[in-house]
């Protein structure tokens, strides 16, 4: 699983924001989010993969790069934000949300964001005695009370707000969400006493 560096950049004026922009693709950083900072100067929010040294210890981050968090509210230490806009969670498929309750991952949605961009690794195995990726059984479903819709056994499920429509996330990639609010994320199932296993779960708002 790659371990990811991030940086914080003010754009400055329009017609050197391209430049920047490129300036920084070209050291491999990618835009994960543009947002107006207080003055309404665009900032914006860059990911790369962390290149290890020799010693198997990843670079020493420069001053300034990170700026210090609260750690964020969730059902347990395992998932971990690592950015203001990004968090990698392990979403285990023994948690059942109807008693351990939906992982929080952290990250909250505003008017700002458009949706997220999600990425998933791993299989699970579930009640129905398959081993599934994040898209779940193709032949068993399941009804949980505290998800509300019947889904495949196993798929990875996000909800938005207290009271939002929860979203199967079948696959890896960008789910535009309208909703606003704190992002949980549990798995489908309807007896969790069986399971074995945990997807990481890599989710970034756009």
């Amino acid at each position: 699983m790659p371990i990811w560096e991030y940086r914080v950049v003010p754009l400055g004026p329009l017609l050197e924001q391209e430049g920047v922009l490129n300036s920084f693709g070209a050291d491999r950083w990618e835009v994960v989010s543009i947002v107006g900072a207080g003055g309404g100067e665009p900032v914006a929010y860059l990911k790369r993969e962390a290149v290890f040294s020799m010693s198997g210890m990843p670079p020493m981050a420069p001053p300034g790069m990170f700026e210090e968090r609260p750690p964020s509210a969730t059902r347990s230490a395992i998932p971990t934000v690592q950015a203001q806009t990004t968090a990698t969670l392990r979403v285990s498929a023994k948690d059942d949300p109807g008693v351990a309750g939906w992982l929080d991952s952290g990250l909250v949605l505003d008017d700002t964001h458009a949706g997220i961009s999600i990425a998933i690794d791993g299989e699970v195995l579930v009640s129905s005695g398959e081993v599934v990726e994040s898209d779940g059984s193709r032949t068993s479903m399941a009804l949980n009370p505290a998800i509300g819709e019947e889904l495949p056994k196993g798929c990875v499920v996000v909800r938005v707000g207290e009271e939002g429509p929860v979203e199967p996330v079948y696959y890896s990639g960008f789910l535009a969400i309208e909703e606003k609010g704190s992002l949980c994320v549990t798995i489908n199932d309807d007896n969790y006493d069986s399971n074995e296993g945990e997807f990481t779960v890599i989710v970034s708002l756009l």
